[in-house]
C-alpha cells in the first residue's frame, strides 16, 4: 500500500499553469483573488516542506486505504469476460469516497490558521467525515446541504449535528438549485465570501477556481495510487457527478493510454456527455445550459451525481478523448445496485449503481485475462 507523501518527482517550485487545456482558470470575485493567487505556493510548501503534514495525514484513521478485491460472481456473470475488481470506497469512514480530500484539506486549513471549515455536500457521509475531522482538531464546522438532500438523510444529518457541526439548509427553488447539491454549493459560496479571513471552503467535487481542483486531485489521487500498487488494470469505471472520486481513481493512470478510463453519468445530469463550454463555480468547464447560457436543471436519484457541471480536469480529459463517458438511466442504476447486492452481498450507494451494468458490458468486451476495476462508494 502506498504511503501518502510528496511525490519525489514533483518540481521544487509550485506549478504555474492555471488551466487544463481550455478548461479551468480563475473566475472569482476580486476580494478572493489575493487568497487564490497565494494558495499554490503555500500548498506546495505545505506538502513538500512541512514534514508533519503527511505524518498527520497518515495518522488519521479516517484516511485509511480501501480494499480492492475480485468480484467473483460479477465476473462469472460477465460470461468469460475480464476479471471485475471492486475498489471498496464504501468501506471508508461513513462510506465516503471523498475522505482523502476532506482530511487533507482540513489539515491544510489548520496550517493556514483558519478557525472554520465550510463544506457543501449532497451525500451526508461526506459531512460526517468533515464534522469528525473538525471535532478532532477543535475547528468550527459548517455544513451546507440542499433541502431535498437534507430531508432524505435525517439520521446522518442528526449525527453531523451531534459532532458539533452547524448545518445550513439551501433553498428549494429552481433558480436556487432545487434543494440539491447545486443549491448547497451556491449557498456555501455566498456564506464563505463573508468569512474569507477566518474560514476555509472545501468545494464539493472538482470544480472551483485554480488551484482548488488541483488541491482536490492531489489528495484524491491517492485512491488511484492504491489501485496501481496492487495491480495493472486494463480499465477503470466510476460513476461521475461532482467528480472527486472519479478524478482520484483516474489521475494516476492518465498518462498510460493502455488503461481505459470510463465515467458513467446519470442520463439527466450528464455535463461531460451532453454539456457545452461555459463558466460556472469559478472555472471554465462543460456544463448543462441552454442557448442563452442559463443553467439547465439536472436530475438524478443519487445526490452526489445531481450536478450540472463537470470538473475542469475531467472536462479536459473528455475533450482530448482520454476519458470515455456513457450515461445510465435511473432504472439502470437501480438494476445495477440490485445486481451488486444479490451477486456480491454489497449494498452500495445509488451512485455506484449507475456504473455496474457498464462494468459488466466492458468486461465482456475486454475478454478473459483482462482486469477492470469498478469504484464502489456508499
Amino acid at each position: 500500500t502506498p504511503q501518502p507523501g510528496p511525490d519525489p518527482s514533483s518540481p521544487s517550485q509550485p506549478p504555474t499553469a492555471t488551466r487544463f487545456g481550455q478548461f479551468g482558470g480563475q473566475f472569482a470575485p476580486e476580494l478572493q483573488m489575493d487568497i487564490l493567487l497565494s494558495l499554490p505556493s503555500i500548498f506546495h510548501h505545505t506538502l513538500t516542506v512541512d514534514d508533519s503534514f503527511w505524518t498527520d495525514f497518515a495518522d488519521c484513521p479516517l484516511a485509511r486505504p480501501s480494499p480492492l478485491h475480485l468480484a467473483r460472481n460479477l465476473t462469472q456473470l460477465a460470461g468469460g469476460g475480464a476479471n471485475i475488481w471492486l475498489k471498496r470506497e464504501d468501506l471508508n469512514a461513513f462510506a465516503s469516497a471523498q475522505t482523502r480530500t476532506i482530511v487533507g484539506q482540513v489539515l491544510f486549513a489548520q496550517r493556514l490558521h483558519k478557525s472554520e471549515i465550510i463544506m457543501e455536500c449532497g451525500f451526508a457521509g461526506h459531512a460526517l467525515v468533515c464534522a469528525t475531522m473538525c471535532a478532532r482538531l477543535n475547528l468550527q464546522c459548517t455544513i451546507v446541504m440542499g433541502a431535498a438532500d437534507l430531508a432524505a438523510q435525517p439520521d446522518a444529518v442528526a449525527k453531523v449535528k451531534q459532532l458539533g457541526a452547524q448545518v445550513l439548509t439551501a433553498g428549494t427553488g429552481v433558480a436556487a438549485g432545487g434543494g440539491t447539491l447545486r443549491a448547497a454549493m451556491n449557498s456555501a459560496l455566498q456564506y464563505s465570501l463573508s468569512r474569507l479571513d477566518s474560514a476555509y471552503h472545501i468545494l464539493s467535487g472538482t470544480v472551483g477556481p485554480h488551484p482548488m481542483p488541483t488541491i482536490t486531485r492531489t489528495f484524491q489521487a491517492l485512491l488511484g495510487e492504491e489501485i496501481k500498487a496492487h495491480m495493472g488494470p486494463d480499465a477503470l469505471v466510476s460513476a461521475v457527478g461532482s467528480g472527486a472520486a472519479a478524478l482520484g481513481m483516474f489521475a494516476p493512470f492518465i498518462d498510460d493510454p493502455a488503461v481505459r478510463l470510463v465515467g458513467v453519468e446519470p442520463a439527466d445530469a450528464a455535463p461531460l456527455t451532453h454539456g457545452s463550454l461555459g463558466v460556472m463555480y469559478g472555472c471554465r468547464t462543460l456544463m448543462l445550459q441552454d442557448e442563452d447560457g442559463q443553467i439547465l436543471p439536472s436530475r438524478s436519484i443519487a445526490p452526489d451525481l445531481n450536478f450540472p457541471c463537470a470538473g475542469p480536469e475531467l472536462a479536459h480529459w473528455k475533450d482530448i478523448d482520454r476519458l470515455e463517458t456513457v450515461t445510465a438511466s435511473s432504472e439502470e442504476a437501480v438494476r445495477g445496485l440490485r445486481l451488486l447486492c444479490e451477486q456480491e452481498g454489497i449494498v452500495p450507494g445509488l451512485a455506484t449503481g449507475h456504473a455496474v451494468l457498464e462494468t459488466i458490458r466492458l468486461a465482456r468486451e475486454l475478454g478473459p485475462g483482462r482486469n477492470v476495476v469498478l469504484l464502489v462508494s456508499g
